[in-house]
Formats: C-alpha cells, structure tokens, sequence
C-alpha cells in the first residue's frame, strides 16, 4: 500500500479501541478526511502533541481499499494551537467551527478556500483577535464559500436597497425591508451590515475601525446561526456552549 502524506488541520479526535484514536482532519489536497492513529493512546507514542485540535501538521497515511477510514502511521507538528485552548470560551468556539465543517464538507473533496479560511482564523486567534470577530467571521465566510450567503444589502421581496434595518426572510434566502417584513424576528441592524461589509473586504488579522458592542456581535451571530441550521436541517450540537 502507498504511503500518501498531507498538509492538515486536525479538526478533532476521539478514543478508539483501547490503544488506538479516529482522527477527524481537513487536508489541503484531499478536503475532509477520517483516520486512524494507530497507537496513539500509549504512553510516549510516536504522535506527541501532534494531534490536538487545530494543529497544523503533515500527516503521512495510506488507504485500504473498501475503507472509510484511512491509516495514519505518523505526524509531524509544523504549528500547535495548543495556547489557544488555555481558555474555555475559545475551546468551544473552535469546536464549534470544527462540527460546521465536518458536517457540511464532502468527504474526501478538495477545497482550498476552506482550508485557507481555517488557516486565516486559527492564525487571527493565536494574534490576539477577539474570539467574537473571528467566530463571526468564519460564519461569514462558510456561508459565502457554501454558496449559502444571502444578498444583506437588497429586500428580497421588492428589490429596493436596504437602509436601515432589515429582517432575515423565514426561508433564509434574503432580508425583508421595514415594509415587506410581517415576521420580525431575526433582524439585520445597520451595525451588522457594515460589519459584514468589512468582513467582505478584511482579513481576521484586521479589527474592524468602528465601535461594536457585545449584543451587536450576537445578533449577528443568530442569523447567521438562523441560516446554518436551516441548510444543515439540524442544529449544531456546540452552539449551545457559545455565550456570544
């Protein structure tokens, strides 16, 4: 069997059998993947640290034929993430961004632009960004990069330009104006607009120049939230570990 080796992030990993662990891990070349770490559960094994949480690595693995799962016989550590899980709060941000893409990704498809957003955050948090912007900000970009971004800045209905605040439309395709919304319940304030607008043209690196407070940060994130659960038809098991 050929030895196949990879850029990743480990998305997350759980015991498997008594010595062994399933690794959940995103590839540069080969998208969502889910090996096996043979032996990873013994003392002094060969993974080290190599398998936490948003580690960077080079992973080196081959297939069997019929198999889900490939074989990871080594790792090597190019950048921990470790620090970053020093503080509950980021801990389950980071989780949660992990479940919406193993759950939304394709197995075993290329795409390089979500490997980039994973890079971008993981970076822009181990710099210092608020665990907010870059929460935010991964939501932003997931559903632009799946294709599943409504247009924030026109009213579905009547096509007019939004200017003041807007209302998520109950299918989740767009925003209702003041006169078009019966059903006000998730709105779109100008404050989130123009933070969607920056994140559009930002990198997480960057910290928007305008005043945000902490309830603007979460109104946001509940409709983007709104939008996630309706395309994924089930509601992710980490939002209810975020405050924020």
């Amino acid at each position: 069997m050929p030895l196949d080796q990879s850029e990743a992030i480990i998305l997350r990993t759980e015991n498997f059998g008594e010595q062994d662990k399933l690794v959940v891990f995103f590839s540069r070349e080969k998208g969502l993947v889910r090996g096996l770490a043979k032996g990873a559960r013994k003392f002094n094994n060969r993974f080290g640290s190599s398998l936490e949480p948003f580690s960077q690595v080079r992973l080196f693995y081959y297939e069997k034929e019929k198999h889900d799962f490939v074989t990871i016989s080594n790792s090597d550590l190019i950048d921990s993430s470790f620090e970053l899980f020093s503080q509950l709060k980021t801990s389950w941000a980071f989780a949660y961004l992990a479940e919406l893409t193993e759950k939304f990704s394709p197995y075993r498809e290329k795409e390089e632009l979500l490997y980039r957003l994973l890079q971008a955050v993981r970076s822009a948090a181990k710099a210092g960004q608020p665990v907010e912007y870059i929460t935010r900000y991964f939501e932003f970009w997931f559903l632009k990069i799946n294709g599943i971004l409504p247009d924030f800045n026109r009213c579905q209905h009547c096509q007019r330009p939004i200017n003041t605040s807007s209302w998520l439309a109950p299918e989740r395709q767009g925003v209702l104006c003041p006169a078009c919304a019966s059903d006000q319940k998730l709105e779109v304030t100008p404050a989130a607009r123009r933070l969607i607008d920056w994140m559009k043209k930002n990198s997480p690196l960057t910290t928007p120049d305008f005043a945000l407070t902490p309830q603007d940060w979460k109104n946001l994130g509940k409709v983007f939230q709104a939008i996630i659960i309706f395309h994924l038809e089930e509601r992710p098991r980490t939002l209810d570990y975020l405050d924020f």
